[in-house]
């Protein structure tokens, strides 16, 4: 991998030797600092939108349920460079959706290097939320093994060429627990995690301390908007509880961990964290992580045995905060990183 001109910034990773002519992360000169990373996917300006592509198409995808939840996405493809190269899925985190600013910067890089791709709502997200009653968490990978299988057997013109995926925070520990349950038999031929919440325990934790504070007030009501939804199948005391929480912990202990069947939030995070399945992954998989990230600890993803398992690739940047990665040439290093993966792998 060539070196960078700041040392200091130096990447440590396992699959450098296969990532060509990526350089080290250099954040820009007025975006240091974890916070300031973070926010920085505010100042996104994609172009990518649906008003500008008459080749984008709409899916929506029922699931098994009676009556059926309607998941739904967008498939953009590729504009330029095109070649035999798979279709990406994109995952969105917690009160994302297909649309958001981070997700339509990545489709546009992708697309222009040769990518068709998929932006995807999760359950209950974005166009989704009108037609699901139901609700997603980060460990439901029923969910990914719908979408994956019906790409495969009902979109075969876009999945020819095989299918990717990246993924970001929430939407990227789904992604992970995915890979580890279906390990060899993967629908997924590389994938890419951005800034994972590996041990959600410790993260919702973290939230609470200091001025992460901010960062779990906001998370809470995005996600607080998304459960209230009109379509969503509440009780009162449930809407109440959505009401009253005042942080993400208290959500995930009082809602989301009660309403998929666990005792509470400790329940919730030890059976849905994708830290402790890793090593079961066998598709090729970068991992990205950025030690002044405000919502994910650095520990959790240094204390990891990733020699263990040649399968993962993890890449942890000096800086780049919760998936901001706000390069000194106002390009966005991960998707840079996730392209010469993607491209050095498949």
């Amino acid at each position: 991998m060539p070196e960078s001109d700041s040392a200091s910034y130096k990447n440590s990773s396992t699959a450098a030797k296969e990532i060509d002519a990526l350089n080290d992360f250099r954040p820009h000169p007025l975006c240091l600092g974890g916070w300031l990373q973070t926010i920085s996917v505010k100042w996104m300006k994609p172009q990518l939108d649906l008003e500008s592509r008459a080749d984008a198409v709409a899916v929506s995808i029922p699931d098994d349920h009676t009556p059926p939840d309607e998941m739904s996405g967008f498939y953009f493809p590729a504009t330029d460079n095109k070649a035999d190269k798979p279709l990406v899925t994109i995952f969105h985190g917690m009160g994302g959706h297909a649309l958001s600013r981070y997700m339509r910067s990545a489709g546009e890089r992708l697309n222009a290097n040769g990518y068709d791709v998929l932006l995807w709502n999760h359950r209950g997200a974005g166009r989704s939320a009108s037609k699901c009653a139901r609700f997603h968490h980060p460990g439901l990978t029923a969910d990914v093994c719908h979408l994956t299988e019906y790409l495969k057997e009902e979109r075969p013109e876009w999945t020819r060429n095989g299918l990717a995926c990246i993924a970001f925070s929430l939407g990227a520990n789904l992604l992970l627990k995915y890979l580890a349950e279906s390990g060899s038999n993967s629908n997924f031929d590389a994938a890419v995690s951005v800034s994972a919440p590996l041990d959600m325990k410790i993260t919702s934790q973290n939230l609470q301390t200091g001025s992460n504070r901010v960062f779990d007030q906001y998370l809470l009501h995005k996600q607080c908007d998304e459960l209230l939804r009109s379509s969503a199948e509440l009780t009162d005391d449930e809407r109440a509880t959505l009401s009253s929480v005042s942080s993400v912990w208290e959500l995930d202990d009082q809602f989301t961990g009660p309403r998929f069947g666990y005792e509470g939030a400790k329940d919730y995070y030890a059976e849905n964290s994708a830290i402790d399945s890793l090593q079961q992954i066998r598709t090729p998989t970068l991992l990205l992580h950025a030690k002044d990230d405000p919502v994910v600890v650095p520990e959790v993803f240094e204390g990891i045995a990733w020699d263990d398992n040649e399968s993962l690739h993890p890449m942890l940047c000096e800086s780049g905060g919760h998936t901001g990665f706000l390069s000194h040439d106002r390009s966005r290093w991960h998707e840079t990183a996730a392209i010469a993966f993607l491209d050095s792998t498949l």
